[in-house]
């Protein structure tokens, strides 16, 4: 949850907490426009960036991945277990680290606004993708050779995600995975408090594991898991039938279900935003946020 947040040059003077009143609609109105600022610098990074950004949330979800093991196999209580995975939320938060799955709505903004084109919203989806699929390989390899108790729960876990078929039930679900992450990050634009976004980051994390959803790179660090075994069977093959479909899922369900009632919701100061347009102070666009 990269929340490097770009120079916010282009808000008004106007806006709360710069000592001048505000209403709600004010607010959403600079909240659309931070994000646009936002996007705009996080499309702007060079590739090795992104792809480093990428490989640093893999290593990071696989911190919460083992926080849940161990908590589930220690009480037996899986809610808490998926209460420990937060964890792994939380430190990608914190250390402004990037899954995939969170760039369905801030730097899509960019390009919506006309700010950025569409060819680096898609290098940036790529590099990402790929840098957190390079850690999860590394970091799952390294908990296969740290813990082999561990072994059996990867196995179930990969087998299970790896040999799911693809029907409306667990299409949804995917849909539903790209969902839930985008609403957490859609949560951390409304504020600039760490604990806010910290609560934020621990509900996304405790949703993602405890509500049977499926995800794509969290999956894929399980289904490496029970590869790197050597005892489950599987294959790259398997996990490639897997992981096209739940992104593309994924993709869908952030964009279509988040994001695009966020950009309508705020669609003046989207098309002010791609049209230059500066509003004078004290003025809010009279639809946005409506």
């Amino acid at each position: 949850m990269s929340d490097d947040h770009a120079p916010h040059e282009n808000i008004p003077s106007d806006a709360p907490g710069n000592g001048h009143s505000g209403t709600d609609t004010d607010g959403l109105s600079e909240t659309m426009i931070k994000q646009i600022n936002e996007g705009t610098e996080r499309l702007s990074r060079p590739p090795a960036a992104l792809v480093v950004t990428g490989v640093m949330g893999s290593l990071e979800v696989g911190v919460g991945l083992l926080a849940e093991y161990i908590v589930t196999t220690s009480t037996g209580s899986e809610m808490l277990g998926s209460l420990a995975f937060a964890i792994g939320l939380v430190i990608i938060l914190l250390a402004h680290s990037e899954l995939f799955t969170e760039g369905f709505l801030v730097p899509v903004s960019s390009v919506v606004a006309g700010k950025m084109p569409l060819h680096r919203l898609l290098r940036f989806w790529a590099a990402t993708f790929t840098g957190n699929i390079i850690g999860a390989a590394v970091i799952m390899e390294l908990l296969v050779t740290a813990y082999p108790d561990m072994h059996p729960y990867l196995i179930e876990k990969a087998l299970h995600y790896a040999l799911m078929p693809i029907d409306p039930q667990h299409v949804v679900l995917a849909a539903l995975g790209g969902m839930f992450l985008t609403l957490v990050t859609r949560m951390h634009q409304f504020s600039d408090e760490v604990f806010p976004m910290i609560v934020a980051s621990t509900i996304g994390g405790f949703l993602l594991s405890a509500t049977g959803i499926v995800h794509s790179i969290l999956d894929t660090l399980f289904i490496f898991g029970g590869l790197f075994t050597g005892e489950s069977g599987l294959t790259f093959t398997d996990w490639l039938t897997f992981v096209w479909w739940v992104a593309l899922a994924n993709l869908v369900g952030g964009l279509v279900l988040v994001s695009a009632l966020r950009f309508v919701q705020a669609r003046r100061v989207v098309l002010d935003q791609k049209n230059g347009s500066v509003r004078t102070r004290g003025q809010a666009p009279a639809d946005a946020g409506r």
